[in-house]
């Protein structure tokens, strides 16, 4: 009888402490999504990371002419999620082959001025470059191997992907499980990912359009590995405000670092 007792004061105590507000279940439960979605998202970049790295190791074993190693190219574009382009640049950063054929014209250009050379990809098995503009107008991530034939560097080979092939499936799981949004930013204050198609690529620190609030909202996250933070904005062409809680945590893939947010009303 005195064992129920205990546990009868127990949930009692329990109850109260949570209508108290000592306990905020929406900050654990978004916690535990921002924990998830790291994962998921560290996941289907290392798997990339894996399939590149193996193209590498079969271009460096001599499918390194323009024929072999565009089934390389295509082998690899295949098998992954992710994949939107594909080149393979020699020792002399020529592009000697692409997938698929809508980038066909790179095919002997010159890709030093991206600076992806022998002295970048030192201590690198995998390399992933900030959010940037293509040339052919969209915004891409680029995943990259370097090729080495017996310890000598023999170039690399580049993924560009767009960001909803990587978080599209993601942001689909949350909002279904959680009911939450997610958006992933650069700590320079890029949005790499949000589900409105319309911010991605914008600086959300720089770009006049954000109001102060969420400017300063952006800012903490940038300056913070993890935490939780609110604001509140107008919606666009409405009177009504929109009160938002942001938890975020860090992650860091082949030397880039993106701040993952999970965003709740």
């Amino acid at each position: 009888m005195r064992l129920f007792h205990l546990l009868f004061i127990g949930i009692l105590v329990c109850t109260a402490v949570i209508s108290a507000g000592c306990i905020n279940t929406q900050d654990t439960s978004q916690e535990k999504a921002v924990s998830e979605a790291i994962s998921m998202i560290n996941l289907s970049l290392s798997q990339g990371a894996d399939s590149m790295i193996e193209a590498a190791d079969e271009i460096a074993a001599g499918k390194n002419d323009a024929d072999s190693s565009k089934q390389v190219l295509a082998n690899l574009y295949q098998k992954s999620t992710l994949a939107q382009t594909i080149l393979y640049a020699n020792e002399n950063m020529i592009v000697v082959s692409v997938y698929p054929d809508i980038i066909l014209s790179s095919v002997g250009s010159d890709q030093s001025s991206y600076g992806t050379n022998e002295a970048y990809y030192a201590g690198k098995k995998i390399a992933l470059t900030e959010y940037f503009h293509l040339e052919d107008g969209t915004n891409a991530s680029v995943l990259s191997a370097p090729v080495y034939a017996d310890g000598e560097w023999k170039g690399y080979i580049s993924m560009s992907f767009d960001s909803s092939r990587l978080f599209g499936d993601i942001e689909k799981y949350l909002f279904e499980t959680y009911g939450y949004h997610l958006c992933v930013l650069q700590t320079d204050g890029i949005q790499v990912y949000d589900y409105d198609l319309r911010e991605r690529g914008k600086n959300i620190l720089t770009d006049p359009s954000y109001p102060e609030d969420v400017k300063a909202a952006a800012l903490e996250v940038c300056r913070e590995t993890s935490g939780t933070t609110e604001y509140t904005y107008q919606k666009t062409g409405s009177e009504e405000q929109v009160h938002k809680t942001v938890v975020w945590d860090t992650l860091e893939f082949g030397g880039q670092t993106w701040r993952v947010l999970i965003l709740s009303e």
